[in-house]
């Protein structure tokens, strides 16, 4: 696809869907879901459930399910300590992080295959300043 004609949206936005399916087929191969790859990043320290509720920004029955899901695979326990819950990452969870951050090292190298170092820093450099000028304009 040739970036004459196509607007920085559109080809960010292709950019990003690219990204997100390839990575969720990683993800996929691994054992987890896109949601359930969420709560383990949030979950690199203990937490409690409404914690975990407040930084995901998802329901209370979305987190309730992830966690169970994650419990059944090994990946978390939960205990409950007076009203609340507490959630820590078990040994094979911490496992599946670094499966995961490995997986996602690989794509970004993929995604910069193609590009020289300086390139690379560059197309950085400027995503930077996209957002920032995206947040100046709030």
């Amino acid at each position: 696809m040739s970036a004459k004609g196509e607007r920085a949206c559109d080809l960010i936005s292709e950019l990003y869907w690219t990204m997100r399916k390839a990575f969720e087929e990683r993800l996929e191969e691994l054992g987890v879901t896109f949601l359930e790859f969420k709560a383990l990043v949030h979950l690199k320290g203990a937490k409690t459930q409404g914690n975990l509720l407040r930084e995901m920004n998802v329901s209370k029955s979305t987190v309730s399910k992830v966690l169970s899901s994650l419990e059944r695979k090994g990946i978390v326990r939960r205990e409950r300590r007076g009203r609340v819950y507490s959630v820590k990452l078990t040994d094979k969870g911490l496992e599946m992080l670094k499966a995961i951050e490995k997986a996602g090292k690989e794509l970004e190298e993929g995604m910069f295959s193609e590009m020289s170092s300086q390139e690379k820093s560059n197309f950085l450099l400027l995503l930077e300043k996209a957002i920032k000028g995206l947040e100046g304009s709030k």
